[in-house]
């Protein structure tokens, strides 16, 4: 008996412990499943952070990707366009080997002045501490050179100029270039005096712009900017002499950090080929320097001998004259002088077309951004690197190595001040579409709408905006020196920005 309630209880106590485990075991699941449960949201949100970080960093690198593709600023490089009136001065900055670098491309006004230089050569001074890395000067034109002799001191004083470059047309140890220069300006001096005793009317005004601009202003003019150049930097940097194809010196604060390509002028040696028109330019403007005999007067248009009276012709031959004239052979002059061309006017031309067709055309690569400054070059200088030859009448097509420069450019100096004749149409059609452009000028100091000649040509800076995709701004187009802007004005492009008056800045 005793036994058998031994037993009983022996079951009763098992049956209890295994009900006990049993319990204990749910339990421990329940605790897990709930563990689990709390757990479970816990993954999904860190799945749904990780989807939003990751969505994040795509939005992010295609933001970057389009920032860096329409000129956003990312790469550190900046342009800043000045406004001067109808003139050129620029200030290209770079990543250089020790921080930002600055390269001064052109200095000058001329026609149009609205008296901002000495602000932005004070605005130059202070956002370069004083040292540039590289001067560029294009030609030989005030509205390139004016500034750096009506600043000549604040120039010759900065602390650092790593190098000057100047087109070597230039280059006085070259005694041929020498003695034609010499010739241009003989020429420039007898227009001078011819133009001076003229009417002014508008295309003497305009003839005698041209011949200022190729001496510059009183007081030294051009003369004294080059002086500058070529000696006057107290920092006495090395100055270089360019043609096309040549390979330029860098300075050590930006040897290796950019590269630079020289596309034009052409060479000295092609015998004209490449000049203002035709390959007599030089031969016509050298003859006329030589023409400067004390007994005659310089651009008659007929010898001293050839001139004869009325009384030496037949009555007939002023038939056509002599209805309702008391003095018909006045009139006849006055219809001969209507017909022949303007020789002082033509002169002129040829002398401003000359001096731009030797702008130094440079190709800057800078963090695989290609930027082009183009002076003021002219058909004959962009043909030199577009063709490889000279070229008229119809387009032959430029060159395999012009196309892929002009469609992989990211900015563009528009030539000649958006003149017609300084970016050709074969260029405009190859450029690229995602790039942008600025334009240095000024309206009403060049051509005639009329005559469809004024500069800047409105024709042709709505096809280059066309083409870059509306991406084109004009130094006109900001306030400086109480100057307003211009009324073709508009809000700045991407890429664009202003303080409100003085320059423009593209940053890419």
């Amino acid at each position: 008996m005793a036994t058998k309630t031994t037993s009983a209880a022996g079951r009763h106590t098992k049956k209890a412990a295994t009900k006990k485990a049993a319990t204990k075991k749910a339990a421990k699941k329940t605790a897990a499943t709930k563990k689990a449960a709390i757990k479970k949201p816990t993954s999904k949100r860190a799945t749904t952070d990780k989807a939003v970080k990751k969505t994040a960093t795509k939005k992010a690198a295609k933001k970057a990707s389009a920032a860096s593709s329409s000129g956003g600023r990312k790469v550190g490089i900046r342009v800043r366009m000045y406004r001067v009136g109808f003139g050129d001065f620029f200030l290209l900055t770079v990543p250089g080997n020790d921080g930002p670098a600055h390269i001064l491309i052109d200095c000058g006004v001329h026609a149009a002045n609205i008296g901002s230089m000495d602000a932005c050569v004070q605005d130059l001074k202070k956002v370069t501490g004083g040292k540039l890395a590289l001067v560029i000067v294009t030609h030989y034109h005030a509205d390139h050179l004016s500034g750096f002799a009506s600043n000549y001191d604040d120039f010759a004083k900065f602390a650092h100029v790593g190098a000057v470059w100047i087109t070597n047309r230039l280059d006085p140890k070259d005694e041929r270039t020498a003695a034609f220069n010499a010739k241009l300006d003989s020429v420039a001096r007898q227009l001078e005096i011819g133009l001076a005793a003229r009417g002014d009317d508008r295309a003497s005004n305009e003839a005698r712009a041209k011949v200022e601009n190729a001496l510059g202003a009183a007081g030294g003019g051009n003369a004294k900017a080059l002086k500058l150049l070529q000696g006057g930097f107290e920092c006495k940097p090395k100055v270089f002499y360019y043609q096309g194809g040549d390979t330029p010196f860098l300075p050590p604060e930006l040897e290796g950090a950019i590269e630079a390509q020289i596309l034009a002028p052409s060479p000295k040696d092609s015998g004209g080929e490449f000049s203002a028109s035709d390959n007599k330019t030089e031969q016509y403007l050298a003859a006329a320097a030589d023409a400067n005999d004390s007994d005659r007067q310089p651009w008659s248009p007929f010898e001293k001998d050839w001139p004869a009276s009325a009384s030496d012709y037949p009555a007939v031959a002023f038939q056509d004259y002599a209805i309702g004239r008391e003095e018909p052979w006045k009139h006849m002059e006055s219809v001969l002088g209507a017909l022949q061309p303007d020789a002082l006017a033509a002169t002129a031309d040829k002398l401003d077309g000359t001096l731009n067709n030797q702008s130094l055309v440079v190709l800057f690569t800078v963090k695989k951004k290609k930027l082009l400054f183009v002076g003021d070059a002219q058909w004959g200088n962009w043909a030199y690197w577009l063709y490889g030859r000279k070229v008229t009448g119809k387009d032959p097509g430029i060159s395999e190595e012009a196309k892929e420069i002009l469609g992989s450019i990211d900015f563009y100096k528009v030539g000649h001040h958006g003149s017609t004749n300084a970016t050709p149409i074969p260029a405009v059609a190859a450029m690229n579409h995602s790039c942008a452009a600025m334009c240095s000028t000024a309206v009403g100091a060049y051509g005639n709408p009329a005559k469809k000649t004024e500069v800047p040509r409105t024709a042709l800076l709505d096809a280059l905006s066309t083409q870059l995709g509306d991406r084109m701004v004009r130094s006109d187009w900001v306030a400086a020196n109480g100057e307003a802007p211009d009324d073709s004005a508009r809000d700045l492009p991407s890429g664009f920005s202003t303080p409100g008056e003085l320059y423009i800045d593209f940053e890419l």
